[in-house]
């Protein structure tokens, strides 16, 4: 049974909603204030928190911000329903903070209860897509190994201290480590290394249309899609906000090349927002068709003989800055850079 916590200081109200969300198969737990709250989130984690703003010992805003900057908290939807702070900057301020709606009292029963299925439909969906991206990166080498110790190696758990808590890939991190390990490989072994570099085009304006949340499950998806289109032996990472980069053993930059191109093809080819919390409703014509669109820029560069692996990020950094300065939507080799 789905579990919804109820956050506010009227008996009356928290009676209300207790008989509201019931009636429609939930499993209800209440609270009186913020401090409650968060002691009732730790005890018995729900699924959807409905959260008053004034309240007494502790109010919704700084509820709701300890509630995102919370790990194991962050991914839990909270409803605003405020019947005290109803102007556009205390909106704004609930969005600010993390929240996914803010409604005001008195409210529509029908539209509350919707819009919490909507939450929880998308929270689905991205529990979903990062759970695939948790399973496929158990499959990813992260060393050279044989094929019998990669057996080893996929069954070992992932260390969560290296994995980006968002999109539940590699984090920058890890990053850091096997870089620097796969470049004292390319040494030692003589083997082919490349790396590329991937930032999303325009990504600011995604939020601006659609808002964090929606940016957040775009870079869920992405890591998705970059799993899905590289090889048994890549590895993925976020590094940071909008950028992933990709190792690419036994690679030259020719061939690393093609297989960014296969990549950047692939995520334009993808349809980022096909889930109707979206909301595409609200924008029309051309503004709805190009808020569609997702492309990115890659920077590819090769491990050459005695740089550092700090040396190749750098190249492919100066290569991605070029795809981004020249149109977007591209894939540049290091070595153009050099030929030009």
């Amino acid at each position: 049974m789905t579990k919804v916590l109820i956050v506010d200081d009227n008996p009356d109200m928290l009676e209300t909603l207790e008989h509201l969300f019931t009636f429609y198969h939930f499993s209800v737990s209440k609270a009186a204030n913020g401090k409650e709250a968060l002691e009732k989130v730790e005890e018995d984690s729900p699924d959807i928190i409905i959260l008053d703003a004034l309240m007494p010992v502790m109010n919704g805003f700084e509820t709701c911000k300890k509630l995102k900057e919370n790990p194991r908290t962050r991914d839990i939807p909270v409803i605003f329903l405020s019947a005290n702070y109803t102007e556009d900057a205390h909106r704004l301020q609930g969005f600010d903070l993390g929240a996914d709606e803010y409604m005001l009292k008195p409210f529509n029963i029908k539209e509350l209860i919707s819009r919490v299925h909507t939450l929880l439909d998308k929270k689905k969906v991205i529990e979903s897509i990062r759970g695939d991206n948790l399973e496929r990166i158990r499959g990813q080498v992260l060393y050279p190994t044989t094929s019998e110790e990669v057996k080893k190696v996929r069954k070992e758990k992932v260390d969560t201290d290296l994995v980006d808590a968002l999109s539940g890939i590699y984090n920058r991190k890890c990053f850091q480590k096997r870089l620097r390990e796969w470049v004292e490989v390319a040494v030692k072994e003589g083997r082919e290394l490349s790396l590329a570099l991937l930032d999303v085009d325009f990504f600011q304006k995604v939020n601006e249309i659609y808002g964090e949340h929606t940016g957040d499950y775009v870079l869920i998806k992405l890591a998705n899609v970059l799993l899905h289109n590289t090889r048994f032996n890549d590895i993925v990472f976020r590094l940071e906000d909008n950028t992933f980069a990709v190792i690419m053993p036994d690679l030259t930059e020719s061939t690393a090349f093609y297989e960014a191109e296969k990549i950047r093809s692939a995520v334009a080819a993808t349809d980022f927002f096909d889930q109707d919390f979206f909301e595409l409703k609200r924008l029309t014509g051309y503004r709805r068709q190009e808020s569609r669109k997702l492309t990115v820029s890659i920077g590819v560069a090769e491990y050459q003989e005695l740089i550092t692996d700090q040396e190749l990020y750098q190249r492919s950094f100066l290569a991605l800055q070029e795809a981004k300065s020249h149109g977007k939507n591209v894939t540049v080799k290091y070595s153009q850079l050099k030929d030009d």
